[in-house]
């Protein structure tokens, strides 16, 4: 009877915790979609890049606090958004800090617009490739100068070397992924 009583005081508690964690998922909090002012919404997200799936959230989260959206002005301010989002330069910057284009731009640049942030991002990548490199050989050294046997300091010696032939490769690709980012800006 003691099993079952603390079976459902678990229960409840991860209910409340379920819900908890469902509530943070939220965009929204009813607070803030009473306070709401939607075209300063729609101009943070349109300058953020968020896709018009973004509304829909909003919607549905305001929607449970019995506020409606108005969706013209949120509309108003996030094109004003996109049009800040939306230049060229931002693209390159974009790949170049990691962060993802959701096709928010107008169809006349958004092929530019996604080429230039794939140029950023091949940057970026490569050159974390480089610094994970260079961090694997400081650690291969490392076990070098402290293995116990003829066959380990092989062994290391051979992880060494291609780490170094890996290490040469990608400072190639950083050096060519530097060289087209120059070329789109």
């Amino acid at each position: 009877m003691k099993h079952m009583k603390h079976m459902k005081k678990l229960m409840f508690w991860l209910a409340i915790a379920a819900l908890g964690l469902l509530a943070s998922c939220s965009t929204m909090s009813v607070e803030e979609c009473k306070l709401a002012r939607w075209n300063d919404v729609g101009l943070r997200d349109g300058m953020a890049g968020e896709p018009l799936s973004k509304l829909n959230d909003l919607s549905k989260d305001c929607a449970e606090a019995k506020v409606v959206v108005d969706t013209r002005a949120y509309m108003a301010g996030r094109d004003q958004g996109l049009y800040s989002y939306c230049q060229l330069p931002n693209a390159t910057r974009l790949g170049l800090d990691g962060k993802y284009y959701n096709g928010v731009c107008p169809a006349a640049i958004d092929g530019e617009f996604r080429r230039r942030v794939n140029v950023g991002r091949e940057v970026r990548d490569s050159r974390e490739q480089v610094r994970y490199l260079d961090n694997r050989r400081i650690e291969l050294e490392n076990k070098l100068r402290n293995a116990g046997s003829d066959d380990a300091r092989k062994k290391l010696r051979d992880d060494l070397s291609d780490n170094d032939r890996n290490l040469r490769r990608a400072r190639d690709r950083v050096r060519d992924a530097e060289y087209n980012l120059d070329r789109v800006r």
